[in-house]
């Protein structure tokens, strides 16, 4: 091999490692956007079985900018933990957590409750 072979290789190689930081650094700032909004209910456990009527649901909301259950907004704290209270009928309950990332995508969670009335 000569010198300006040498120098070839060293400028294409030098080329793809730049793409590929490139890229690398443009798929981890997507992450957020690629994922969407998210929600980690930390209790009740769904399918859940309660005695009295009131019921507080706490959890964890990521890359989210608004929350609500049943069409009733819940405030995030700076960490994205909420905590929001609901009274049950008597019966099988359903229950609806939807979430809104700041690019208008949203999901929906279903929660299902059971409050037996003595």
């Amino acid at each position: 091999m000569n010198r300006q072979n040498i120098k070839k290789i060293f400028r294409i190689g030098g080329f793809v490692i730049f793409f590929l930081i490139v890229v690398g650094y443009a798929l981890f700032n997507s992450y957020g956007f690629i994922q969407g909004p998210q929600i980690i209910i930390d209790e009740p456990e769904n399918g859940s079985t309660f005695t009295t009527s009131s019921i507080s649901i706490r959890g964890r909301a990521i890359r989210t900018s608004d929350i609500s259950l049943n069409g009733k907004s819940i405030v995030l704290d700076e960490t994205g933990r909420f905590s929001a209270t609901t009274l049950l009928f008597p019966g099988y309950n359903a229950l609806t957590l939807e979430t809104r990332d700041k690019y208008a995508r949203k999901k929906e969670y279903r929660l299902e409750f059971i409050y037996e009335v003595d």
